[in-house]
Protein backbone atom coordinates (compact mmCIF):
# COMPACT_ATOMS: atom_id res chain seq x y z
CA UNK A 1 0.00 0.00 0.00
CA UNK A 2 1.01 3.55 -0.31
CA UNK A 3 2.33 4.87 3.15
CA UNK A 4 2.00 9.06 3.95
CA UNK A 5 4.99 10.83 3.97
CA UNK A 6 5.66 11.93 7.59
CA UNK A 7 5.61 15.58 8.31
CA UNK A 8 7.24 17.07 11.54
CA UNK A 9 4.64 18.95 13.47
CA UNK A 10 6.88 18.89 16.96
CA UNK A 11 7.78 22.14 18.41
CA UNK A 12 5.09 24.27 20.67
CA UNK A 13 1.56 23.60 21.01
CA UNK A 14 -0.91 24.70 23.18
CA UNK A 15 1.71 26.76 24.97
CA UNK A 16 3.63 23.64 25.93
CA UNK A 17 7.02 21.92 23.60
CA UNK A 18 6.02 18.44 22.53
CA UNK A 19 9.16 16.50 22.84
CA UNK A 20 10.66 15.16 19.85
CA UNK A 21 10.85 11.09 19.11
CA UNK A 22 14.30 9.69 19.63
CA UNK A 23 14.13 7.38 17.02
CA UNK A 24 13.55 4.39 18.95
CA UNK A 25 10.50 1.79 19.55
CA UNK A 26 10.39 -0.78 21.41
CA UNK A 27 8.36 -3.99 21.34
CA UNK A 28 6.15 -6.21 23.07
CA UNK A 29 3.73 -8.96 22.65
CA UNK A 30 2.48 -12.03 23.01
CA UNK A 31 3.07 -13.56 19.73
CA UNK A 32 5.87 -15.57 20.30
CA UNK A 33 8.94 -16.21 17.65
CA UNK A 34 7.13 -18.90 15.44
CA UNK A 35 4.78 -16.92 13.95
CA UNK A 36 5.80 -14.13 11.35
CA UNK A 37 4.14 -11.12 13.44
CA UNK A 38 7.15 -9.92 14.89
CA UNK A 39 8.87 -9.64 11.42
CA UNK A 40 5.86 -8.23 9.78
CA UNK A 41 5.35 -5.49 12.63
CA UNK A 42 9.26 -4.56 11.78
CA UNK A 43 8.55 -4.53 8.28
CA UNK A 44 5.67 -1.93 8.32
CA UNK A 45 7.36 0.16 10.97
CA UNK A 46 10.34 0.42 8.19
CA UNK A 47 8.64 1.47 5.57
CA UNK A 48 7.21 4.34 7.27
CA UNK A 49 10.17 4.66 9.20
CA UNK A 50 13.37 3.52 7.42
CA UNK A 51 15.86 5.01 9.72
CA UNK A 52 13.86 4.04 13.03
CA UNK A 53 15.83 1.49 15.38
CA UNK A 54 13.73 -0.61 16.78
CA UNK A 55 14.34 -2.56 20.20
CA UNK A 56 12.62 -6.60 20.85
CA UNK A 57 11.79 -6.11 24.37
CA UNK A 58 9.82 -9.54 24.82
CA UNK A 59 7.83 -11.74 22.34
CA UNK A 60 6.96 -14.23 24.85
CA UNK A 61 4.86 -12.89 27.23
CA UNK A 62 1.84 -14.95 28.15
CA UNK A 63 -0.82 -15.40 25.31
CA UNK A 64 -3.23 -12.87 26.68
CA UNK A 65 -1.99 -11.74 29.63
CA UNK A 66 -2.17 -7.75 29.72
CA UNK A 67 -1.39 -7.88 33.55
CA UNK A 68 2.46 -9.83 32.48
CA UNK A 69 3.08 -7.44 29.84
CA UNK A 70 1.62 -4.08 32.22
CA UNK A 71 4.61 -4.90 34.41
CA UNK A 72 6.69 -5.56 31.90
CA UNK A 73 6.28 -1.93 30.41
CA UNK A 74 6.12 -0.47 33.63
CA UNK A 75 9.46 -2.02 34.78
CA UNK A 76 11.47 -0.99 31.66
CA UNK A 77 10.42 2.05 30.25
CA UNK A 78 12.57 4.11 31.75
CA UNK A 79 15.69 2.83 30.41
CA UNK A 80 15.59 3.45 27.30
CA UNK A 81 16.53 7.56 26.09
CA UNK A 82 13.36 9.99 26.32
CA UNK A 83 11.35 10.20 23.39
CA UNK A 84 11.14 6.62 22.60
CA UNK A 85 8.04 5.01 21.50
CA UNK A 86 6.84 1.62 23.44
CA UNK A 87 4.70 -0.38 21.40
CA UNK A 88 2.57 -3.09 23.00
CA UNK A 89 0.63 -5.71 21.54
CA UNK A 90 -1.07 -7.70 24.08
CA UNK A 91 -4.31 -7.60 22.76
CA UNK A 92 -7.47 -10.13 23.39
CA UNK A 93 -10.06 -7.84 22.48
CA UNK A 94 -8.87 -7.41 18.83
CA UNK A 95 -11.53 -6.83 16.52
CA UNK A 96 -13.65 -5.76 19.31
CA UNK A 97 -14.96 -2.31 20.33
CA UNK A 98 -11.93 -1.68 22.77
CA UNK A 99 -9.91 1.39 21.44
CA UNK A 100 -6.66 1.64 20.01
CA UNK A 101 -4.61 4.56 21.54
CA UNK A 102 -1.63 6.51 21.86
CA UNK A 103 -0.47 7.86 25.36
CA UNK A 104 1.74 10.66 25.28
CA UNK A 105 3.65 11.15 28.77
CA UNK A 106 6.33 13.64 30.42
CA UNK A 107 8.96 11.98 28.51
CA UNK A 108 7.43 8.89 26.67
CA UNK A 109 4.94 8.11 24.18
CA UNK A 110 3.13 4.65 24.39
CA UNK A 111 1.09 2.60 21.47
CA UNK A 112 -1.36 -0.37 21.97
CA UNK A 113 -4.75 -1.28 23.17
CA UNK A 114 -6.48 0.49 25.37
CA UNK A 115 -7.09 -2.51 27.88
CA UNK A 116 -5.15 -1.09 30.74
CA UNK A 117 -1.49 -2.79 29.76
CA UNK A 118 -0.47 0.75 29.03
CA UNK A 119 -1.49 2.24 32.12
CA UNK A 120 0.87 1.59 35.04
CA UNK A 121 4.14 2.74 32.61
CA UNK A 122 2.06 5.87 31.30
CA UNK A 123 0.84 7.23 34.78
CA UNK A 124 4.11 6.42 36.62
CA UNK A 125 5.73 8.49 33.77
CA UNK A 126 2.96 11.45 33.91
CA UNK A 127 -0.14 11.22 30.94
CA UNK A 128 -0.02 14.45 28.81
CA UNK A 129 -2.02 13.36 26.19
CA UNK A 130 -4.65 10.38 25.18
CA UNK A 131 -5.41 10.21 21.59
CA UNK A 132 -7.55 7.70 19.81
CA UNK A 133 -6.51 5.96 17.13
CA UNK A 134 -9.21 6.39 14.72
CA UNK A 135 -8.14 8.56 11.69
CA UNK A 136 -8.06 5.77 8.89
CA UNK A 137 -5.56 7.79 7.09
CA UNK A 138 -2.83 6.56 9.33
CA UNK A 139 -3.68 3.16 9.12
CA UNK A 140 -2.88 0.21 6.89
CA UNK A 141 -5.53 -0.26 4.67
CA UNK A 142 -7.14 -2.81 4.32
CA UNK A 143 -7.62 -2.92 8.28
CA UNK A 144 -7.80 -6.65 9.66
CA UNK A 145 -10.12 -7.66 12.03
CA UNK A 146 -8.03 -9.69 14.05
CA UNK A 147 -4.20 -8.04 13.21
CA UNK A 148 -4.16 -4.29 14.38
CA UNK A 149 -1.01 -4.86 15.50
CA UNK A 150 0.46 -4.75 11.57
CA UNK A 151 -2.55 -2.63 10.72
CA UNK A 152 -2.96 0.71 13.11
CA UNK A 153 -0.53 0.05 16.11
CA UNK A 154 2.90 -0.40 13.98
CA UNK A 155 1.96 2.18 11.71
CA UNK A 156 0.89 4.63 15.09
CA UNK A 157 4.03 4.29 16.11
CA UNK A 158 6.04 4.65 12.89
CA UNK A 159 4.46 7.62 12.12
CA UNK A 160 5.02 9.15 15.98
CA UNK A 161 8.79 8.13 15.02
CA UNK A 162 8.81 9.88 12.00
CA UNK A 163 7.45 13.58 13.34
CA UNK A 164 3.96 13.24 12.79
CA UNK A 165 2.01 14.58 15.99
CA UNK A 166 -0.13 12.29 17.65
CA UNK A 167 -2.60 14.47 17.77
CA UNK A 168 -3.02 13.84 13.71
CA UNK A 169 -3.38 10.13 14.34
CA UNK A 170 -7.15 10.86 15.60
CA UNK A 171 -9.56 12.11 18.51
CA UNK A 172 -8.85 13.26 21.87
CA UNK A 173 -9.43 11.02 24.93
CA UNK A 174 -10.09 12.14 28.92
CA UNK A 175 -7.20 10.21 30.65
CA UNK A 176 -9.79 8.82 33.10
CA UNK A 177 -12.08 7.42 30.34
CA UNK A 178 -8.89 4.51 29.54
CA UNK A 179 -9.70 1.15 30.69
CA UNK A 180 -8.01 0.77 34.46
CA UNK A 181 -5.22 -2.81 34.36
CA UNK A 182 -6.53 -5.79 35.81
CA UNK A 183 -4.03 -5.50 38.60
CA UNK A 184 -3.60 -2.30 40.27
CA UNK A 185 -0.31 -1.05 41.50
CA UNK A 186 -0.59 -0.05 44.68
CA UNK A 187 1.27 1.14 47.70
CA UNK A 188 0.01 2.04 50.49
CA UNK A 189 2.28 3.44 52.70
CA UNK A 190 1.36 3.27 56.53
CA UNK A 191 3.48 3.63 59.56
CA UNK A 192 6.25 1.68 59.19
CA UNK A 193 4.22 -0.64 57.06
CA UNK A 194 3.18 -0.89 53.38
CA UNK A 195 0.00 -2.80 52.15
CA UNK A 196 1.15 -3.61 48.42
CA UNK A 197 -0.04 -6.36 45.85
CA UNK A 198 2.43 -8.73 44.31
CA UNK A 199 2.35 -7.96 40.40
CA UNK A 200 4.87 -10.45 39.35
CA UNK A 201 5.89 -14.24 39.86
CA UNK A 202 9.81 -14.76 37.80
CA UNK A 203 10.88 -17.98 36.99
CA UNK A 204 13.27 -18.64 40.09
CA UNK A 205 9.54 -18.18 42.47
CA UNK A 206 9.98 -14.46 43.58
CA UNK A 207 7.47 -12.09 43.88
CA UNK A 208 7.69 -8.45 42.30
CA UNK A 209 5.21 -5.94 44.74
CA UNK A 210 4.33 -3.29 42.90
CA UNK A 211 6.04 -0.47 45.63
CA UNK A 212 9.03 1.12 44.63
CA UNK A 213 12.20 1.40 46.89
CA UNK A 214 11.06 4.71 48.08
CA UNK A 215 7.92 4.22 48.74
CA UNK A 216 8.98 1.30 51.00
CA UNK A 217 12.12 3.07 52.57
CA UNK A 218 11.03 6.80 52.45
CA UNK A 219 7.13 6.73 52.39
CA UNK A 220 7.25 3.93 54.98
CA UNK A 221 10.20 4.55 56.95
CA UNK A 222 11.26 0.69 56.50
CA UNK A 223 15.19 0.72 57.24
CA UNK A 224 17.41 -1.82 55.41
CA UNK A 225 17.85 -4.55 57.89
CA UNK A 226 14.58 -4.37 59.69
CA UNK A 227 12.84 -7.49 60.63
CA UNK A 228 9.29 -7.42 58.75
CA UNK A 229 6.28 -9.61 58.67
CA UNK A 230 4.65 -10.18 55.69
CA UNK A 231 0.77 -10.91 55.93
CA UNK A 232 -1.25 -12.61 53.28
CA UNK A 233 -4.88 -12.23 52.36
CA UNK A 234 -6.06 -15.54 53.95
CA UNK A 235 -4.23 -15.30 57.44
CA UNK A 236 -0.49 -16.53 56.75
CA UNK A 237 2.20 -14.84 57.85
CA UNK A 238 5.72 -15.44 57.17
CA UNK A 239 8.74 -13.84 58.79
CA UNK A 240 11.66 -11.87 56.44
CA UNK A 241 14.44 -9.61 56.99
CA UNK A 242 15.05 -6.38 54.31
CA UNK A 243 18.44 -6.37 53.08
CA UNK A 244 19.96 -4.76 49.97
CA UNK A 245 19.93 -8.26 47.90
CA UNK A 246 18.68 -11.81 48.48
CA UNK A 247 22.44 -12.97 48.83
CA UNK A 248 22.69 -11.27 51.81
CA UNK A 249 20.98 -14.22 54.14
CA UNK A 250 21.20 -18.18 54.57
CA UNK A 251 19.96 -20.32 51.78
CA UNK A 252 16.53 -21.10 52.49
CA UNK A 253 15.61 -17.46 54.89
CA UNK A 254 12.95 -15.57 53.48
CA UNK A 255 14.10 -11.85 52.54
CA UNK A 256 12.32 -8.68 51.36
CA UNK A 257 14.71 -6.80 48.96
CA UNK A 258 15.79 -3.98 46.15
CA UNK A 259 14.78 -5.51 42.92
CA UNK A 260 16.87 -4.07 40.21
CA UNK A 261 14.11 -2.77 38.07
CA UNK A 262 12.90 -0.45 40.78
CA UNK A 263 10.15 -2.53 43.24
CA UNK A 264 10.51 -4.29 46.43
CA UNK A 265 10.92 -8.23 45.55
CA UNK A 266 10.05 -10.93 48.14
CA UNK A 267 11.87 -14.50 47.72
CA UNK A 268 13.66 -17.25 49.55
CA UNK A 269 17.64 -17.36 48.67
CA UNK A 270 18.04 -20.45 47.13
CA UNK A 271 14.34 -21.43 47.03
CA UNK A 272 11.22 -20.71 45.88
CA UNK A 273 9.15 -18.26 47.50
CA UNK A 274 6.09 -19.35 45.07
CA UNK A 275 6.37 -22.73 45.32
CA UNK A 276 6.59 -22.80 49.41
CA UNK A 277 4.65 -20.30 50.21
CA UNK A 278 1.98 -20.51 47.47
CA UNK A 279 1.68 -16.32 47.09
CA UNK A 280 0.78 -15.61 43.77
CA UNK A 281 0.68 -12.50 41.33
CA UNK A 282 -2.61 -10.56 42.47
CA UNK A 283 -2.60 -10.86 45.99
CA UNK A 284 -2.49 -8.25 48.44
CA UNK A 285 -0.28 -8.76 51.26
CA UNK A 286 0.86 -6.06 54.03
CA UNK A 287 4.27 -5.76 55.02
CA UNK A 288 5.55 -4.32 58.59
CA UNK A 289 8.16 -3.76 61.08
CA UNK A 290 8.32 -6.20 63.83
CA UNK A 291 11.98 -5.17 64.67
CA UNK A 292 13.54 -1.89 63.45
Amino acid sequence: MKWLSPISSYGLRGGRVVRKPSGYITITTDYGLKDPYVGILKGVIKSIAPSVYIIDLVHEVEPFDIAGASYIIASSYKEFPEGTIHLVVVDPGVGSSRRPIAIVTRRYYFVGPDNGVLIPAAERDGIEMVINLDNPEYHRKPVSHTFHGRDIFAPAAAYIASGVSPEKLGTHVKPEELVRPPIEFICVKLRRSVRTKIIHIDRFGNAVTSCTHEEFETGAGINIGARVMIRARHGESYKAIYKESFSLVRPGEMVVYRGSLGYIEIGIYMGSLSRSTGLKRGDEILIEVIEQ
